[in-house]
């Protein structure tokens, strides 16, 4: 079975490992000339680790991160709505969130592929179904493949080959995201922290002893720009109220990497595959980066997509396997996350989430989390 893929971001390089290792030789291509040092940091989940682990990478990504020990939503000045015990951002087997920069963990899973497998420098073009496989172009190559993988992220040139009007949502926020070369104060070391305002946020987290990920979330029109000399001002003017840790991270963070990013999700597909087409990660299922989850659910989607062809072997059967398994998960995460964004910025929103956080025992919130953390085992 000839088996190829579009993208090579998180999800398709871990799909590439996901098939490698149960057996299945794939190629994948991907525009990028190199894999630069791109984007900022991410938190990686309990879910994501294990798959992490079974791809024998968890440990090396573990090594190259940070664990944190405590994860949670604070006011401005940093003082938490609640405090939760340790136990309850860990799934069963103690797994912690791990933040790392992501060009690191992009890096890791590009060296764990042999070099033959992935091809940069080649741009997807078109496709069209030739008998009972799939013709495509990618370059200047023309290439005859059994199963097509798009994992080339939210403006998926692949999905907009095999399905029409999948537009984008708008959330109405924009994010700024940036790595600052600062130590935090020994009480934030390990922990990740999400600061709020009125309709405004802050997040960070160390990702190395001497690096700070963080990132900022206000409302903002879509498509507008920044000015490289005026951003860490207007960034520290927009934040002023807040604790002055917050102020110190954007002051020691270079103003040419400060990336800006509208935030946008994609309106649901009614389905993820079209003849031997199959979409995973942000290309079938782009979510806002509220619950943390989108590189971790391309992950799964790696994960899952393997086995089920491991097991039926059947083209047709394995991506529909794959959808109907993956579906309810993958809805919880894009709804939710979009409703926790939407709320952060509504001064009645926050009012409920503080209070929901307050009254809701560790015990059920851990109970939550487990169901988000939980991964299949058998197939």
């Amino acid at each position: 079975m000839n088996i190829t893929r579009i993208g090579g971001g998180i999800a398709g390089l871990s799909t590439a490992l996901a098939l490698n290792k149960l057996g299945f030789q794939c190629e994948l291509y991907e525009r990028a000339k190199q894999l630069n040092e791109v984007g900022a940091g991410i938190w990686m989940q309990p879910n994501a680790l294990k798959v992490l682990d079974w791809l024998g990478l968890g440990i090396i990504v573990r090594q190259n991160g940070m664990l944190l020990d405590q994860v949670g939503i604070t006011n401005s000045q940093l003082v938490p709505f609640k405090k939760t015990t340790q136990e309850v951002m860990q799934d069963e087997k103690g797994n912690k969130i791990v933040a790392i920069h992501r060009a690191i963990l992009q890096k890791i899973l590009f060296e764990a592929l042999s070099k033959d497998t992935v091809k940069l420098g080649y741009e997807f073009n078109s496709l069209d179904y030739n008998e009972n496989q799939v013709k495509i172009s990618v370059g200047d190559k023309e290439i005859v493949t059994d199963l097509l993988i798009g994992a080339d992220g939210i403006n998926s040139k692949v999905r907009g080959c095999i399905f029409s009007n999948t537009p984008k949502r708008f959330s109405g926020q924009t994010c700024w995201r940036g790595i600052s070369d600062i130590i935090l104060p020994k009480e934030f070391q390990n922990a990740g922290i999400e600061s709020w305002g009125k309709k405004i946020r802050f997040g960070f987290s160390q990702i190395t002893e001497n690096r700070v990920y963080w990132f900022a979330v206000i409302n903002a029109k879509q498509n507008e720009t920044d000015n490289t000399e005026t951003i860490k001002s207007e960034l520290q003017q927009f934040f002023k109220s807040f604790h002055p840790l917050v102020l110190k991270i954007i002051d020691q963070t270079k103003a040419e990497k400060i990336i800006r990013s509208d935030i946008s999700d994609l309106k649901r597909l009614d389905k993820w595959h079209k003849h031997k087409v199959v979409l995973v990660g942000d290309a079938a299922h782009a979510t806002t980066p509220n619950m943390g989850q989108g590189a971790g659910q391309g992950i799964e989607d790696a994960y899952y997509l393997a086995n089920i062809l491991a097991k039926k072997n059947h083209i047709d059967q394995t991506l529909d396997l794959f959808e109907s398994t993956r579906r309810e998960k993958v809805d919880y995460v894009v709804n939710n996350s979009w409703r926790f964004g939407q709320m952060a910025h509504s001064s009645f929103g926050q009012l409920i989430m503080k209070t929901i956080m307050k009254l809701t025992p560790d015990k059920v919130m851990k109970q939550q989390m487990n169901k988000l953390y939980s991964i299949q085992e058998s197939f």
